[in-house]
Protein backbone atom coordinates (compact mmCIF):
# COMPACT_ATOMS: atom_id res chain seq x y z
CA UNK A 1 0.00 0.00 0.00
CA UNK A 2 1.36 3.40 -0.99
CA UNK A 3 2.08 5.69 1.99
CA UNK A 4 -0.01 8.90 2.27
CA UNK A 5 1.50 11.96 0.64
CA UNK A 6 2.84 14.78 2.76
CA UNK A 7 0.37 17.66 3.14
CA UNK A 8 2.06 20.91 2.17
CA UNK A 9 -0.90 23.31 2.39
CA UNK A 10 -4.50 23.03 3.52
CA UNK A 11 -7.24 25.66 3.51
CA UNK A 12 -10.91 26.45 3.05
CA UNK A 13 -12.07 28.70 0.22
CA UNK A 14 -15.18 29.93 -1.46
CA UNK A 15 -16.27 29.40 -5.06
CA UNK A 16 -15.83 32.14 -7.63
CA UNK A 17 -18.38 32.63 -10.37
CA UNK A 18 -21.71 30.86 -10.46
CA UNK A 19 -21.53 28.53 -7.40
CA UNK A 20 -22.92 30.94 -4.84
CA UNK A 21 -22.47 29.83 -1.24
CA UNK A 22 -20.29 26.84 -2.10
CA UNK A 23 -17.21 26.16 0.06
CA UNK A 24 -14.24 23.92 -0.69
CA UNK A 25 -11.43 22.36 1.33
CA UNK A 26 -8.16 22.29 -0.62
CA UNK A 27 -5.23 20.07 0.25
CA UNK A 28 -1.94 20.33 -1.64
CA UNK A 29 0.57 17.47 -1.71
CA UNK A 30 3.69 17.08 -3.82
CA UNK A 31 1.76 15.23 -6.52
CA UNK A 32 -1.89 16.31 -6.33
CA UNK A 33 -4.35 19.01 -5.43
CA UNK A 34 -7.32 17.54 -3.54
CA UNK A 35 -10.59 19.49 -3.79
CA UNK A 36 -13.49 18.55 -1.49
CA UNK A 37 -16.80 20.34 -1.61
CA UNK A 38 -18.02 21.26 1.88
CA UNK A 39 -21.29 23.19 1.55
CA UNK A 40 -23.90 22.96 0.32
CA UNK A 41 -23.37 19.23 0.81
CA UNK A 42 -24.74 17.27 -2.16
CA UNK A 43 -26.37 13.87 -1.87
CA UNK A 44 -23.04 12.27 -2.74
CA UNK A 45 -19.63 13.55 -1.66
CA UNK A 46 -17.98 15.45 -4.50
CA UNK A 47 -14.22 15.05 -4.32
CA UNK A 48 -11.82 15.94 -7.08
CA UNK A 49 -8.15 15.04 -7.31
CA UNK A 50 -6.11 17.11 -9.76
CA UNK A 51 -2.72 15.49 -10.46
CA UNK A 52 -0.11 18.23 -10.78
CA UNK A 53 1.22 16.54 -13.91
CA UNK A 54 -2.01 17.75 -15.60
CA UNK A 55 -1.75 21.32 -14.22
CA UNK A 56 -0.49 23.95 -16.63
CA UNK A 57 -0.43 26.99 -14.37
CA UNK A 58 -1.73 28.49 -11.14
CA UNK A 59 -2.02 32.22 -10.62
CA UNK A 60 -3.87 34.92 -8.76
CA UNK A 61 -6.58 36.55 -10.86
CA UNK A 62 -8.11 39.97 -10.62
CA UNK A 63 -11.78 40.43 -9.92
CA UNK A 64 -13.92 40.82 -13.01
CA UNK A 65 -11.72 38.66 -15.23
CA UNK A 66 -13.60 36.07 -17.18
CA UNK A 67 -12.48 33.08 -19.18
CA UNK A 68 -13.83 30.30 -21.33
CA UNK A 69 -15.94 27.68 -19.64
CA UNK A 70 -14.37 24.39 -18.62
CA UNK A 71 -15.70 21.02 -19.67
CA UNK A 72 -17.80 20.88 -16.52
CA UNK A 73 -19.51 24.18 -17.35
CA UNK A 74 -17.94 25.97 -14.40
CA UNK A 75 -17.08 29.59 -15.01
CA UNK A 76 -13.34 29.93 -15.38
CA UNK A 77 -12.89 33.32 -13.79
CA UNK A 78 -13.41 35.34 -10.65
CA UNK A 79 -16.05 37.98 -10.17
CA UNK A 80 -15.82 40.65 -7.51
CA UNK A 81 -18.84 41.03 -5.26
CA UNK A 82 -20.63 44.33 -5.75
CA UNK A 83 -19.81 46.90 -3.12
CA UNK A 84 -16.08 46.20 -3.01
CA UNK A 85 -15.23 42.73 -1.73
CA UNK A 86 -12.07 42.18 0.30
CA UNK A 87 -11.68 38.70 -1.21
CA UNK A 88 -8.90 37.63 -3.55
CA UNK A 89 -8.93 34.78 -6.07
CA UNK A 90 -6.58 32.23 -7.59
CA UNK A 91 -7.08 29.97 -10.60
CA UNK A 92 -5.83 26.48 -11.44
CA UNK A 93 -5.47 25.79 -15.18
CA UNK A 94 -5.57 22.06 -15.96
CA UNK A 95 -5.59 19.87 -19.06
CA UNK A 96 -6.55 16.38 -17.84
CA UNK A 97 -7.21 13.55 -20.32
CA UNK A 98 -10.75 13.25 -21.56
CA UNK A 99 -12.75 10.25 -20.51
CA UNK A 100 -12.02 7.89 -23.34
CA UNK A 101 -14.90 6.11 -25.02
CA UNK A 102 -14.37 2.86 -26.90
CA UNK A 103 -12.98 3.68 -30.33
CA UNK A 104 -12.60 7.40 -29.57
CA UNK A 105 -9.37 9.32 -30.11
CA UNK A 106 -7.31 10.42 -27.15
CA UNK A 107 -7.41 14.05 -26.15
CA UNK A 108 -7.40 16.50 -23.27
CA UNK A 109 -10.02 18.81 -21.87
CA UNK A 110 -9.47 22.29 -20.51
CA UNK A 111 -10.52 22.63 -16.89
CA UNK A 112 -10.20 25.83 -14.87
CA UNK A 113 -10.98 26.01 -11.17
CA UNK A 114 -11.15 29.42 -9.49
CA UNK A 115 -11.28 29.77 -5.72
CA UNK A 116 -12.12 32.76 -3.55
CA UNK A 117 -9.79 33.57 -0.67
CA UNK A 118 -11.90 35.34 1.95
CA UNK A 119 -10.56 34.26 5.34
CA UNK A 120 -8.78 37.56 6.08
CA UNK A 121 -10.33 40.86 7.06
CA UNK A 122 -8.19 42.86 4.63
CA UNK A 123 -7.80 42.37 0.90
CA UNK A 124 -4.00 42.48 1.31
CA UNK A 125 -4.12 39.46 3.63
CA UNK A 126 -6.34 37.51 1.24
CA UNK A 127 -4.14 38.40 -1.71
CA UNK A 128 -1.06 37.24 0.20
CA UNK A 129 -2.75 33.90 0.88
CA UNK A 130 -3.72 33.54 -2.79
CA UNK A 131 -0.12 34.24 -3.79
CA UNK A 132 1.15 31.70 -1.26
CA UNK A 133 -0.97 28.98 -2.84
CA UNK A 134 -0.06 29.95 -6.40
CA UNK A 135 3.63 30.07 -5.49
CA UNK A 136 3.51 26.64 -3.85
CA UNK A 137 1.84 25.04 -6.88
CA UNK A 138 4.25 26.73 -9.30
CA UNK A 139 7.27 25.59 -7.28
CA UNK A 140 6.03 22.01 -7.47
CA UNK A 141 5.46 22.32 -11.22
CA UNK A 142 8.95 23.74 -11.77
CA UNK A 143 10.80 21.45 -9.35
CA UNK A 144 11.71 24.30 -6.99
CA UNK A 145 12.46 23.25 -3.39
CA UNK A 146 9.66 24.34 -1.06
CA UNK A 147 10.66 25.87 2.30
CA UNK A 148 8.45 25.99 5.41
CA UNK A 149 4.87 27.16 4.92
CA UNK A 150 5.58 30.64 6.30
CA UNK A 151 8.49 31.15 3.86
CA UNK A 152 6.53 30.44 0.66
CA UNK A 153 6.73 33.75 -1.22
CA UNK A 154 6.82 34.69 -4.94
CA UNK A 155 10.56 35.43 -4.62
CA UNK A 156 11.16 31.65 -4.81
CA UNK A 157 10.08 31.53 -8.44
CA UNK A 158 12.52 31.82 -11.35
CA UNK A 159 11.93 34.33 -14.11
CA UNK A 160 9.26 33.35 -16.67
CA UNK A 161 10.46 31.10 -19.48
CA UNK A 162 10.87 32.46 -23.00
CA UNK A 163 10.19 30.45 -26.16
CA UNK A 164 11.13 30.97 -29.78
CA UNK A 165 8.01 29.93 -31.68
CA UNK A 166 8.59 29.08 -35.35
CA UNK A 167 5.54 28.69 -37.58
CA UNK A 168 5.45 27.49 -41.15
CA UNK A 169 2.27 29.18 -42.45
CA UNK A 170 2.13 26.85 -45.48
CA UNK A 171 2.15 23.60 -43.51
CA UNK A 172 -0.63 21.12 -44.14
CA UNK A 173 -3.53 23.02 -45.64
CA UNK A 174 -1.99 26.37 -44.70
CA UNK A 175 -3.79 26.28 -41.34
CA UNK A 176 -0.73 26.33 -39.07
CA UNK A 177 -1.17 29.99 -38.08
CA UNK A 178 -4.86 29.40 -37.43
CA UNK A 179 -4.01 26.49 -35.11
CA UNK A 180 -1.38 28.62 -33.44
CA UNK A 181 -3.65 31.59 -32.73
CA UNK A 182 -6.70 29.59 -31.67
CA UNK A 183 -5.12 26.79 -29.63
CA UNK A 184 -1.40 27.20 -28.94
CA UNK A 185 -1.01 30.86 -27.99
CA UNK A 186 -3.87 30.81 -25.44
CA UNK A 187 -2.19 27.87 -23.67
CA UNK A 188 1.21 29.59 -23.73
CA UNK A 189 -0.32 32.72 -22.20
CA UNK A 190 -2.13 30.66 -19.55
CA UNK A 191 1.22 29.07 -18.68
CA UNK A 192 2.76 32.55 -18.19
CA UNK A 193 5.41 31.89 -20.83
CA UNK A 194 6.72 34.76 -22.93
CA UNK A 195 7.49 34.09 -26.57
CA UNK A 196 8.59 35.51 -29.88
CA UNK A 197 6.61 34.20 -32.85
CA UNK A 198 8.27 34.11 -36.27
CA UNK A 199 6.62 32.91 -39.47
CA UNK A 200 9.13 31.32 -41.81
CA UNK A 201 9.19 32.96 -45.23
CA UNK A 202 11.37 30.71 -47.36
CA UNK A 203 13.15 27.37 -47.40
CA UNK A 204 15.93 27.15 -44.77
CA UNK A 205 14.71 30.35 -43.08
CA UNK A 206 14.46 28.52 -39.73
CA UNK A 207 17.89 26.97 -40.31
CA UNK A 208 19.45 30.41 -40.61
CA UNK A 209 17.52 31.82 -37.66
CA UNK A 210 18.63 29.19 -35.15
CA UNK A 211 22.18 29.32 -36.49
CA UNK A 212 22.39 33.00 -35.50
CA UNK A 213 20.35 33.25 -32.27
CA UNK A 214 21.84 33.88 -28.83
CA UNK A 215 21.20 30.73 -26.84
CA UNK A 216 21.00 32.49 -23.48
CA UNK A 217 17.94 34.47 -24.63
CA UNK A 218 15.76 31.38 -25.01
CA UNK A 219 14.55 28.50 -22.88
CA UNK A 220 13.36 26.44 -25.82
CA UNK A 221 12.34 26.35 -29.49
CA UNK A 222 8.83 25.24 -30.47
CA UNK A 223 8.00 24.37 -34.06
CA UNK A 224 4.45 24.60 -35.41
CA UNK A 225 4.75 22.73 -38.68
CA UNK A 226 5.12 19.34 -40.27
CA UNK A 227 8.34 17.36 -40.09
CA UNK A 228 10.35 19.58 -42.47
CA UNK A 229 10.84 22.58 -40.19
CA UNK A 230 12.25 20.40 -37.44
CA UNK A 231 14.85 19.15 -39.94
CA UNK A 232 15.87 22.76 -40.60
CA UNK A 233 16.11 23.62 -36.89
CA UNK A 234 18.24 20.59 -35.98
CA UNK A 235 20.60 21.25 -38.87
CA UNK A 236 20.84 24.94 -37.97
CA UNK A 237 21.80 24.08 -34.39
CA UNK A 238 24.36 21.49 -35.51
CA UNK A 239 26.04 23.93 -37.91
CA UNK A 240 26.83 26.44 -35.16
CA UNK A 241 30.41 26.73 -33.84
CA UNK A 242 28.99 25.97 -30.35
CA UNK A 243 26.90 23.05 -31.63
CA UNK A 244 27.63 20.85 -28.61
CA UNK A 245 25.90 23.37 -26.35
CA UNK A 246 23.31 24.40 -28.94
CA UNK A 247 21.98 20.90 -29.53
CA UNK A 248 21.04 20.71 -25.84
CA UNK A 249 18.43 23.43 -26.40
CA UNK A 250 14.96 21.93 -25.73
CA UNK A 251 13.06 21.62 -29.01
CA UNK A 252 9.35 20.85 -29.29
CA UNK A 253 7.16 20.10 -32.30
CA UNK A 254 3.43 20.77 -32.51
CA UNK A 255 1.79 18.97 -35.44
CA UNK A 256 0.43 21.27 -38.14
CA UNK A 257 1.46 19.41 -41.30
CA UNK A 258 -0.26 16.86 -43.49
CA UNK A 259 1.17 13.66 -42.00
CA UNK A 260 2.95 14.68 -38.79
CA UNK A 261 4.65 11.29 -38.54
CA UNK A 262 7.48 12.58 -36.35
CA UNK A 263 5.22 14.35 -33.84
CA UNK A 264 3.04 11.23 -33.68
CA UNK A 265 6.09 9.04 -33.05
CA UNK A 266 7.33 11.32 -30.26
CA UNK A 267 3.92 11.33 -28.58
CA UNK A 268 3.66 7.55 -28.89
CA UNK A 269 7.11 7.10 -27.37
CA UNK A 270 6.17 9.43 -24.50
CA UNK A 271 3.01 7.42 -23.79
Amino acid sequence: MEPPSEVLLHGEFGAAGGSRGARFALTLTRRDLHVQRLVPRPEQDRRLVLPLCHVLECRAVRGGQRGRRGEDGEEAAAEEEEGGSEAAHFAIYCYPPKKRLVGAARGRQRLVKVFQVDGGERRADNLAEAERWTTAVKCLLLGVQLPTEAEITPSLLPKPRRLLLLVNPHSGRSLAMNYCQNHILPMILEANISYNLICTEYQNHARKLVHDIRLDEWDGIVIVSGDGLLYEVINGLMERPDWEKAIQMPVGILPAGSGNALAAAVNHYAG
